[in-house]
């Protein structure tokens, strides 16, 4: 081949990569994380060193009219500027989605800036209360909006199992496992919740 003819190659072939759309990358982290009783986890999404969301598992004690009552609750709290999808009809209603595999996350959803329950379980002496999509679920998503550093706003998901009951001699039983979460590296660009390329 002749050295015009493959500099004309080669210059065609650079020209059309550079007009081919990009694409989307989603980048993708698997981890088993148990978080207890008591505990947290700092969810840092795209690995800058700064906490995104912290999910927290806590149980507290308190008295209602009857006597002592007891209160398990799952909950995830956005960073300053980030967000966590809440149900359209539950908008500020302070309780996380919990969504199907598949199920956008971008910005033709509802997102809430503050802590969202994801699950809360009451009981003792004045009975037994329920609130949250998330309780007794395995394998949902939480969608996420969140702002890196150079202000970009990044849609993402966390996939995360739950379980509490309460046994006989009311003792709480509960774990929550955290898999994996994954962001959209292109700004502004909705996510499916559980995808990973």
């Amino acid at each position: 081949m002749k050295p015009t003819l493959l500099t004309l190659v080669v210059i065609v072939i650079l020209a059309s990569a550079a007009v081919l759309p990009a694409h989307a990358q989603i980048l993708y982290t698997q981890v088993n994380v148990s978080i207890p009783v008591g505990g947290s986890y700092n969810l840092d999404l795209n690995g800058d060193g700064v906490t995104d969301f912290t999910l927290k598992s806590k149980l507290l004690q308190g008295l209602c009219q009857w006597g002592d009552e007891y209160v398990w609750s799952l909950t995830v709290m956005p960073a300053g500027g980030n967000d966590v999808v809440t149900a359209a009809d539950q908008a500020g209603s302070g309780y996380a989605s919990a969504l199907l595999y598949g199920v956008p996350v971008n910005a033709s959803q509802s997102f809430s800036p503050s802590a969202s329950v994801m699950a809360d379980l009451t009981w003792g002496a004045c009975g037994i209360g329920m609130q949250g999509e998330w309780l007794n679920l395995p394998n949902r998503y939480l969608g996420l909006q969140f702002k890196a550093a150079d202000g970009t706003t990044h849609y993402a998901w966390a996939k995360v199992s739950t379980a509490a009951y309460v046994d006989q001699n009311e003792h709480l039983h509960a774990s929550t496992l955290l898999t994996g979460f994954a962001y959209q590296a292109s700004s502004g660009e909705g996510i499916p919740a559980g995808a990973t390329q």
